[in-house]
């Protein structure tokens, strides 16, 4: 994303909660798990406890005020992640590159925002970002017990073969049906979770496929 000015974070181009709810991990994931987060300096986790992370609010004058609110410090935290090159690279992938947004758009998903006449600054205050920054800080938005399920289905990532895509597409569909997961919400996160897992794109893309088939 790289702040300020037209870059991506580096690596370029292609490299309904209460008000009362923790702001700064969303997820209650446990320590198991933890192996998906940036590790944050204090300072970043200083900025990061300012951020409401909320993707919904109640009104929109609650929508507005956290908008307002979450400027600096998403500015001050995205500066800071970018200088120090914290993000993996294939979050970084997941943002800048298009072919890392399979779909009918064909940008990536820093393009659509500027193709919506977002640019610089605005791309990362754009209440719309607030998904993106927490796959960056935490990874996949996904069941704790669904993500251990997963990674004990698929084995070590390293070892995984083109015979084995379609019995581990197969696991994503019954997990995603076993935690009632809404399917358009699902074909996203096991995408980032196998990018995260280091299965790469054309199996994150098959598994997305396989999701895709829940009727």
């Amino acid at each position: 994303m790289m702040l300020p000015a037209e870059s991506a974070w580096p690596g370029g181009e292609h490299g309904a909660a209460s008000s009362s709810e923790p702001r700064c991990h969303p997820f209650g994931r446990g320590k198991a798990l933890d192996k998906y987060h940036i590790e944050l300096t204090p300072e970043e986790a200083s900025l990061l406890s300012q951020i409401d992370l909320r993707v919904k609010h109640r009104s929109h004058e609650e929508g507005h005020a956290a908008y307002n609110a979450n400027r600096a410090p998403i500015l001050a935290l995205v500066r800071s992640l970018s200088e120090r090159r914290a993000a993996p690279a294939e979050r970084l992938n997941y943002w800048n590159d298009p072919n890392y947004n399979p779909g009918r758009i064909k940008a990536s998903r820093k393009g659509v925002f500027e193709r919506s006449g977002c640019r610089g600054e605005d791309v990362y205050t754009h209440p719309h970002f607030v998904p993106h920054l927490r796959y960056f800080l935490f990874g996949a938005d996904l069941p704790d017990g669904l993500i251990v399920a997963f990674e004990e289905g698929v084995g070590v990532p390293a070892w995984v073969t083109s015979s084995d895509i379609a019995s581990i597409g197969k696991l994503a569909r019954n997990l995603t049906r076993q935690h009632r997961l809404d399917k358009s919400d699902a074909l996203d996160e096991f995408f980032k979770l196998c990018l995260d897992m280091g299965l790469g794109l054309g199996t994150a893309c098959s598994v997305v496929n396989a999701v895709r088939q829940i009727r």
